[in-house]
Protein backbone atom coordinates (compact mmCIF):
# COMPACT_ATOMS: atom_id res chain seq x y z
CA UNK A 1 0.00 0.00 0.00
CA UNK A 2 2.84 2.44 1.14
CA UNK A 3 4.60 1.60 -2.11
CA UNK A 4 1.41 2.52 -4.01
CA UNK A 5 1.49 5.77 -2.45
CA UNK A 6 4.64 6.84 -3.21
CA UNK A 7 4.53 5.33 -6.88
CA UNK A 8 1.73 7.82 -7.39
CA UNK A 9 2.96 10.88 -5.22
CA UNK A 10 6.24 10.42 -7.70
CA UNK A 11 3.63 10.35 -10.51
CA UNK A 12 1.85 13.63 -9.44
CA UNK A 13 5.10 15.70 -9.10
CA UNK A 14 6.39 14.92 -12.45
CA UNK A 15 3.24 16.01 -13.66
CA UNK A 16 3.30 19.27 -11.67
CA UNK A 17 7.33 19.48 -13.14
CA UNK A 18 6.21 18.58 -17.18
CA UNK A 19 3.54 21.12 -16.26
CA UNK A 20 5.39 23.89 -15.31
CA UNK A 21 7.78 23.25 -18.23
CA UNK A 22 5.20 22.97 -20.94
CA UNK A 23 4.58 25.31 -23.74
CA UNK A 24 1.60 27.43 -24.10
CA UNK A 25 -1.54 25.98 -26.22
CA UNK A 26 -0.32 24.77 -29.67
CA UNK A 27 -2.01 27.46 -32.06
CA UNK A 28 -2.38 26.15 -35.56
CA UNK A 29 -2.29 28.82 -38.79
CA UNK A 30 -6.03 28.60 -40.50
CA UNK A 31 -4.84 27.02 -43.54
CA UNK A 32 -7.95 26.95 -45.46
CA UNK A 33 -8.51 30.50 -45.19
CA UNK A 34 -4.84 30.99 -46.30
CA UNK A 35 -5.05 29.27 -49.53
CA UNK A 36 -8.27 30.97 -50.37
CA UNK A 37 -6.99 33.78 -50.12
CA UNK A 38 -3.66 33.81 -51.74
CA UNK A 39 -4.08 30.07 -54.46
CA UNK A 40 -4.93 32.42 -57.07
CA UNK A 41 -1.93 34.03 -57.09
CA UNK A 42 0.31 31.26 -57.26
CA UNK A 43 0.89 30.91 -61.23
CA UNK A 44 1.36 27.91 -63.32
CA UNK A 45 4.43 28.53 -65.29
CA UNK A 46 5.30 26.53 -69.31
CA UNK A 47 8.13 27.26 -70.49
CA UNK A 48 8.94 26.10 -74.41
CA UNK A 49 11.93 25.55 -76.12
CA UNK A 50 12.64 25.13 -79.99
CA UNK A 51 14.94 22.72 -81.01
CA UNK A 52 17.44 24.63 -83.12
CA UNK A 53 17.86 27.79 -80.80
CA UNK A 54 18.14 24.99 -78.01
CA UNK A 55 21.11 23.25 -79.95
CA UNK A 56 23.06 26.94 -80.29
CA UNK A 57 22.66 27.39 -77.07
CA UNK A 58 23.75 24.42 -75.70
CA UNK A 59 26.83 24.13 -78.48
CA UNK A 60 27.80 27.75 -77.70
CA UNK A 61 28.13 26.75 -74.00
CA UNK A 62 30.92 24.29 -75.01
CA UNK A 63 32.53 26.97 -77.05
CA UNK A 64 32.39 29.82 -75.11
CA UNK A 65 35.93 30.88 -74.03
CA UNK A 66 35.18 33.46 -71.43
CA UNK A 67 35.01 32.06 -69.22
CA UNK A 68 35.89 28.23 -69.85
CA UNK A 69 32.72 26.71 -68.07
CA UNK A 70 32.71 23.91 -70.41
CA UNK A 71 31.61 20.63 -68.04
CA UNK A 72 30.95 17.46 -68.59
CA UNK A 73 27.25 18.19 -67.53
CA UNK A 74 27.45 20.52 -70.53
CA UNK A 75 28.74 18.21 -72.91
CA UNK A 76 26.58 15.44 -72.25
CA UNK A 77 23.65 17.78 -72.55
CA UNK A 78 24.75 18.64 -75.78
CA UNK A 79 24.97 15.12 -77.03
CA UNK A 80 21.30 14.02 -75.57
CA UNK A 81 20.24 16.86 -77.43
CA UNK A 82 21.75 16.68 -80.32
CA UNK A 83 18.99 13.34 -81.73
CA UNK A 84 16.30 14.66 -80.12
CA UNK A 85 15.27 17.12 -83.00
CA UNK A 86 14.20 13.58 -84.80
CA UNK A 87 11.54 12.96 -82.19
CA UNK A 88 9.90 16.49 -81.71
CA UNK A 89 11.11 20.07 -82.43
CA UNK A 90 10.10 21.66 -79.21
CA UNK A 91 10.68 21.13 -75.29
CA UNK A 92 7.68 21.75 -72.66
CA UNK A 93 8.94 22.18 -69.05
CA UNK A 94 6.57 23.41 -66.18
CA UNK A 95 7.12 25.41 -62.83
CA UNK A 96 5.31 27.45 -60.70
CA UNK A 97 5.21 31.37 -59.75
CA UNK A 98 3.68 33.90 -57.94
CA UNK A 99 1.92 36.88 -59.16
CA UNK A 100 2.96 40.00 -56.35
CA UNK A 101 2.88 43.01 -58.27
CA UNK A 102 -0.89 44.14 -60.00
CA UNK A 103 0.75 45.61 -62.82
CA UNK A 104 1.69 41.86 -63.55
CA UNK A 105 5.15 40.94 -62.20
CA UNK A 106 5.73 37.94 -61.11
CA UNK A 107 8.30 35.82 -59.60
CA UNK A 108 9.47 32.50 -60.57
CA UNK A 109 12.99 30.54 -60.38
CA UNK A 110 15.43 31.43 -63.11
CA UNK A 111 15.88 27.74 -64.17
CA UNK A 112 12.56 27.49 -64.70
CA UNK A 113 12.77 30.07 -67.84
CA UNK A 114 16.71 29.74 -68.65
CA UNK A 115 16.72 28.83 -72.12
CA UNK A 116 13.28 29.16 -72.94
CA UNK A 117 12.22 30.69 -76.13
CA UNK A 118 8.38 31.47 -75.41
CA UNK A 119 6.75 31.33 -71.57
CA UNK A 120 3.03 30.98 -70.91
CA UNK A 121 1.41 32.07 -67.49
CA UNK A 122 -1.79 30.78 -66.74
CA UNK A 123 -3.59 32.21 -63.54
CA UNK A 124 -6.89 32.28 -62.17
CA UNK A 125 -8.75 35.72 -61.59
CA UNK A 126 -10.31 36.95 -59.01
CA UNK A 127 -13.42 35.80 -60.78
CA UNK A 128 -12.21 32.24 -60.51
CA UNK A 129 -11.94 32.02 -64.27
CA UNK A 130 -8.27 30.82 -65.52
CA UNK A 131 -6.32 32.68 -67.81
CA UNK A 132 -3.66 32.70 -69.45
CA UNK A 133 -1.18 35.15 -70.17
CA UNK A 134 2.14 35.54 -72.72
CA UNK A 135 5.15 36.37 -70.32
CA UNK A 136 8.38 38.26 -71.20
CA UNK A 137 11.24 38.23 -68.62
CA UNK A 138 12.21 41.31 -67.27
CA UNK A 139 15.26 40.69 -65.43
CA UNK A 140 16.92 37.17 -63.88
CA UNK A 141 19.34 36.51 -60.62
CA UNK A 142 21.08 33.55 -61.92
CA UNK A 143 23.42 33.48 -58.89
CA UNK A 144 20.16 33.54 -56.22
CA UNK A 145 18.34 31.43 -59.21
CA UNK A 146 14.84 34.01 -59.41
CA UNK A 147 13.40 35.44 -62.41
CA UNK A 148 11.21 38.44 -62.93
CA UNK A 149 8.22 38.03 -65.31
CA UNK A 150 6.04 40.73 -67.01
CA UNK A 151 2.40 40.16 -68.12
CA UNK A 152 -0.15 42.31 -69.49
CA UNK A 153 -3.18 41.91 -66.83
CA UNK A 154 -5.53 43.55 -69.10
CA UNK A 155 -8.91 44.14 -67.40
CA UNK A 156 -8.66 40.61 -65.66
CA UNK A 157 -8.95 41.27 -61.98
CA UNK A 158 -6.02 39.74 -60.53
CA UNK A 159 -5.25 38.65 -56.78
CA UNK A 160 -1.82 39.12 -56.02
CA UNK A 161 0.36 37.87 -52.63
CA UNK A 162 2.15 40.52 -50.55
CA UNK A 163 5.77 40.10 -50.00
CA UNK A 164 6.84 39.55 -46.23
CA UNK A 165 9.89 39.65 -44.55
CA UNK A 166 12.06 36.73 -44.30
CA UNK A 167 14.70 38.16 -41.81
CA UNK A 168 11.41 37.73 -39.01
CA UNK A 169 11.05 33.82 -39.57
CA UNK A 170 12.20 31.74 -37.03
CA UNK A 171 12.70 27.87 -36.66
CA UNK A 172 9.73 26.37 -36.21
CA UNK A 173 7.24 28.56 -37.37
CA UNK A 174 4.41 27.07 -39.41
CA UNK A 175 4.64 27.66 -43.38
CA UNK A 176 2.20 26.14 -46.74
CA UNK A 177 3.95 25.20 -49.74
CA UNK A 178 1.37 25.78 -53.03
CA UNK A 179 2.81 25.07 -56.83
CA UNK A 180 1.95 22.67 -59.55
CA UNK A 181 4.11 19.59 -58.78
CA UNK A 182 4.29 16.66 -61.74
CA UNK A 183 1.29 18.28 -63.23
CA UNK A 184 -0.76 18.72 -60.37
CA UNK A 185 -1.85 22.71 -60.40
CA UNK A 186 -2.28 24.25 -57.13
CA UNK A 187 -0.98 21.46 -54.93
CA UNK A 188 -0.84 22.62 -51.21
CA UNK A 189 1.61 21.34 -48.46
CA UNK A 190 2.30 22.38 -45.17
CA UNK A 191 5.19 22.06 -42.26
CA UNK A 192 7.41 24.04 -40.91
CA UNK A 193 10.81 25.93 -40.81
CA UNK A 194 13.75 23.22 -40.00
CA UNK A 195 16.67 25.33 -40.47
CA UNK A 196 17.89 28.96 -41.83
CA UNK A 197 20.97 30.10 -43.76
CA UNK A 198 21.29 27.03 -45.52
CA UNK A 199 24.20 26.33 -48.05
CA UNK A 200 23.74 22.98 -50.34
CA UNK A 201 25.85 23.96 -53.47
CA UNK A 202 28.46 26.14 -51.61
CA UNK A 203 27.50 29.13 -53.32
CA UNK A 204 28.53 32.47 -52.11
CA UNK A 205 24.71 33.82 -52.26
CA UNK A 206 22.66 30.79 -50.62
CA UNK A 207 21.51 31.64 -47.24
CA UNK A 208 18.26 28.98 -47.77
CA UNK A 209 15.66 28.49 -45.57
CA UNK A 210 14.64 24.71 -44.87
CA UNK A 211 11.12 23.72 -44.84
CA UNK A 212 9.66 20.25 -44.41
CA UNK A 213 6.70 20.84 -46.32
CA UNK A 214 6.56 18.64 -49.74
CA UNK A 215 8.37 19.89 -51.96
CA UNK A 216 8.99 17.98 -55.71
CA UNK A 217 9.45 18.64 -59.67
CA UNK A 218 7.03 21.44 -60.46
CA UNK A 219 7.15 23.72 -57.50
CA UNK A 220 10.13 25.55 -58.22
CA UNK A 221 9.55 29.06 -58.29
CA UNK A 222 6.40 28.64 -55.93
CA UNK A 223 5.39 30.41 -52.98
CA UNK A 224 6.35 29.70 -49.27
CA UNK A 225 3.51 31.03 -47.25
CA UNK A 226 4.02 32.66 -43.37
CA UNK A 227 1.09 32.03 -41.01
CA UNK A 228 -0.06 35.35 -42.17
CA UNK A 229 -0.32 34.37 -46.14
CA UNK A 230 3.10 36.37 -46.93
CA UNK A 231 5.29 35.05 -49.56
CA UNK A 232 8.44 34.90 -47.23
CA UNK A 233 10.56 32.87 -49.67
CA UNK A 234 10.34 30.83 -53.14
CA UNK A 235 10.88 27.08 -53.82
CA UNK A 236 14.09 26.42 -55.16
CA UNK A 237 15.02 22.77 -54.80
CA UNK A 238 14.37 19.18 -52.82
CA UNK A 239 16.67 16.68 -51.54
CA UNK A 240 16.05 13.28 -53.97
CA UNK A 241 14.80 11.01 -52.92
CA UNK A 242 13.17 12.96 -49.64
CA UNK A 243 10.45 14.87 -50.40
CA UNK A 244 9.87 16.43 -47.54
CA UNK A 245 12.93 18.29 -47.21
CA UNK A 246 12.91 21.22 -49.52
CA UNK A 247 14.77 24.81 -49.55
CA UNK A 248 13.31 28.07 -50.28
CA UNK A 249 15.32 31.28 -51.67
CA UNK A 250 14.15 34.17 -48.62
CA UNK A 251 12.49 36.97 -50.02
CA UNK A 252 15.33 38.96 -48.06
CA UNK A 253 17.59 37.79 -50.98
CA UNK A 254 15.21 38.59 -53.75
CA UNK A 255 12.95 42.04 -52.49
CA UNK A 256 15.86 45.03 -52.34
CA UNK A 257 16.41 44.10 -55.71
CA UNK A 258 13.71 44.19 -57.49
CA UNK A 259 13.92 47.66 -58.67
CA UNK A 260 17.25 46.60 -60.25
CA UNK A 261 15.89 43.72 -61.70
CA UNK A 262 13.00 46.12 -63.36
CA UNK A 263 15.20 48.60 -64.55
CA UNK A 264 18.45 47.11 -65.59
CA UNK A 265 17.81 43.12 -65.73
CA UNK A 266 19.82 42.29 -62.78
CA UNK A 267 21.04 43.00 -59.61
CA UNK A 268 23.57 45.44 -58.42
CA UNK A 269 25.35 43.77 -55.35
CA UNK A 270 27.74 45.47 -53.25
CA UNK A 271 31.70 44.27 -53.53
CA UNK A 272 34.56 44.86 -50.70
CA UNK A 273 37.21 42.51 -51.77
CA UNK A 274 38.67 40.96 -48.54
CA UNK A 275 38.81 37.89 -47.60
CA UNK A 276 37.54 36.31 -44.68
CA UNK A 277 37.34 33.89 -41.87
CA UNK A 278 35.45 32.47 -39.03
CA UNK A 279 38.12 32.52 -36.13
CA UNK A 280 38.32 29.73 -33.76
CA UNK A 281 40.33 29.29 -30.54
CA UNK A 282 42.58 27.29 -32.24
CA UNK A 283 43.14 29.79 -34.78
CA UNK A 284 43.71 32.47 -32.22
CA UNK A 285 46.36 30.67 -30.46
CA UNK A 286 48.27 29.80 -33.85
CA UNK A 287 48.17 33.29 -34.87
CA UNK A 288 48.69 34.57 -31.02
CA UNK A 289 45.32 36.78 -31.04
CA UNK A 290 43.35 37.95 -27.54
CA UNK A 291 40.21 36.28 -29.14
CA UNK A 292 38.77 33.51 -29.57
CA UNK A 293 35.48 34.45 -31.40
CA UNK A 294 34.89 36.45 -34.58
CA UNK A 295 35.47 36.96 -38.25
CA UNK A 296 39.13 37.69 -39.00
CA UNK A 297 40.47 39.42 -42.22
CA UNK A 298 42.45 36.83 -43.88
CA UNK A 299 43.34 38.82 -47.00
CA UNK A 300 43.08 41.94 -48.77
CA UNK A 301 43.13 43.39 -52.38
CA UNK A 302 44.95 46.32 -52.16
CA UNK A 303 42.92 48.28 -54.83
CA UNK A 304 39.81 47.01 -53.22
CA UNK A 305 36.81 49.22 -51.38
CA UNK A 306 38.45 47.38 -48.62
CA UNK A 307 41.81 47.67 -49.34
CA UNK A 308 41.18 51.11 -49.87
CA UNK A 309 39.27 51.82 -46.53
CA UNK A 310 42.47 50.66 -44.45
CA UNK A 311 41.24 47.13 -43.55
CA UNK A 312 44.29 45.23 -43.37
CA UNK A 313 45.12 40.92 -43.02
CA UNK A 314 44.96 39.54 -39.46
CA UNK A 315 42.00 42.53 -38.75
CA UNK A 316 39.28 41.27 -36.37
CA UNK A 317 35.77 42.37 -37.50
CA UNK A 318 33.45 42.97 -34.84
CA UNK A 319 30.55 44.69 -36.43
CA UNK A 320 29.10 45.73 -39.87
CA UNK A 321 26.84 48.97 -40.79
CA UNK A 322 26.27 49.01 -36.93
CA UNK A 323 25.11 45.21 -36.48
CA UNK A 324 27.40 42.58 -34.57
CA UNK A 325 29.12 40.07 -36.74
CA UNK A 326 29.21 36.61 -35.60
CA UNK A 327 30.46 35.03 -38.59
CA UNK A 328 31.97 35.84 -41.97
CA UNK A 329 29.04 34.83 -43.71
CA UNK A 330 27.46 38.03 -41.76
CA UNK A 331 29.94 39.89 -43.16
CA UNK A 332 29.77 38.84 -46.59
CA UNK A 333 25.79 38.91 -46.69
CA UNK A 334 26.43 42.20 -45.68
CA UNK A 335 28.41 43.54 -48.27
CA UNK A 336 26.52 41.63 -50.76
CA UNK A 337 22.96 43.27 -49.83
CA UNK A 338 24.07 46.82 -49.79
CA UNK A 339 24.35 48.68 -53.11
CA UNK A 340 27.58 49.62 -54.99
CA UNK A 341 28.63 53.30 -54.11
CA UNK A 342 27.12 53.10 -50.85
CA UNK A 343 29.31 53.37 -47.49
CA UNK A 344 29.19 50.97 -45.41
CA UNK A 345 30.73 51.61 -41.76
CA UNK A 346 33.18 48.42 -40.96
CA UNK A 347 34.52 48.30 -37.18
CA UNK A 348 37.97 45.83 -36.85
CA UNK A 349 40.19 45.77 -34.23
CA UNK A 350 43.62 45.74 -34.39
CA UNK A 351 45.72 44.70 -31.54
CA UNK A 352 44.53 46.81 -28.92
CA UNK A 353 43.01 49.67 -30.92
CA UNK A 354 39.25 49.84 -32.33
CA UNK A 355 39.06 51.35 -35.94
CA UNK A 356 36.12 52.67 -37.30
CA UNK A 357 36.27 51.97 -41.19
CA UNK A 358 34.38 53.59 -44.22
CA UNK A 359 34.76 51.88 -47.49
CA UNK A 360 32.06 52.44 -50.52
CA UNK A 361 31.34 49.61 -51.88
CA UNK A 362 32.23 48.69 -55.60
CA UNK A 363 30.13 46.70 -57.90
CA UNK A 364 30.26 42.58 -58.59
CA UNK A 365 31.33 41.73 -61.08
CA UNK A 366 30.27 38.92 -63.58
CA UNK A 367 32.07 36.64 -65.54
CA UNK A 368 32.34 37.71 -69.21
CA UNK A 369 30.21 35.36 -71.12
CA UNK A 370 30.35 35.53 -75.54
CA UNK A 371 26.95 33.21 -75.38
Amino acid sequence: MKSEILLLALVGFASLALGAEAPGALTLPDVRAIVRQRQKAVARVETFEYYLPGLIRRGGRLANPFPITATVGEALSFAFYLPSGFFYGMRKHLGSGVLFDPQGYVLTNHHVVKGADRITVRLTDAQGVRRKFDATVVGTDPHVDVALLKIDPGKFPLVTAPLGDSEQVALGDWVIAVGNPYHLTGTVTCGVVGGLHRQVRANLLEDYIQVDAAVNPGNSGGPILNARGEVIGLVDLGLFPANSIGFAIPTSLITPYLDDLKKHGRPRRGYLGVDLTDLTPELAAERGLRVETGVLVSGVSHFSPGGQAGLEKGDIVESVGGKKVATARDVQMAALRTPPGTVLPITVRRGDKVLDLKPTLGPRRTPLRIL
